[in-house]
């Protein structure tokens, strides 16, 4: 497979409409949010993540909520705000420090960027089942395209 870039994946996204539900970049979060986000983490967002946030701010994909950055008080944002759930994950303990969920499914699968592996901007996407995880992508960009042609695959 051909490694997936801007260009491919938005190709994919435009193509697979009726699978998503995803917001625009007139209601995305602008780069001071981004940057709070960064702030309330310790840690940069990886470079394809932030792509996707200031494209579609964040939303659906097969019924399934890709967390984004809400713009507004984390502690306070809930449902799928990124920072929100890492600080949860934090309390409870759920996964270790360097890992940051995006992505939670009905079928027990949680994906996450491995910040552990964190090099030129960019995290790896695992999947983590309960009983362990697996590499699923390189980037971002490759998880959203494995994810939405899953999703069109016979």
């Amino acid at each position: 497979m051909k490694k997936p870039g801007v260009e491919e994946v938005r190709e994919l996204i435009a193509s697979h409409a009726s699978i998503m539900n995803l917001g625009s970049p007139s209601d995305a979060v602008d780069d001071e949010w981004i940057l709070k986000a960064e702030t309330a983490l310790n840690r940069p967002l990886p470079d394809s993540y932030k792509w996707f946030l200031k494209e579609y701010r964040g939303g659906e994909i097969g019924g399934y909520e890709i967390y984004s950055v809400y713009g507004m008080p984390f502690e306070s944002a809930v449902g799928g705000d990124i920072v929100y759930h890492y600080l949860l994950d934090r309390k409870t303990g759920l996964l270790g420090d360097s890992k940051l969920v995006f992505c939670e499914t009905d079928l027990d699968e949680t994906f996450f960027f491995e910040y552990n592996e964190f090099q030129d901007g960019e995290c790896p996407v695992y999947l983590w089942f309960p009983s362990g995880s697996v590499h699923y992508a390189n980037n971002f960009y490759e998880f959203l395209y494995k994810w939405i042609t899953g999703y069109s695959s016979p």
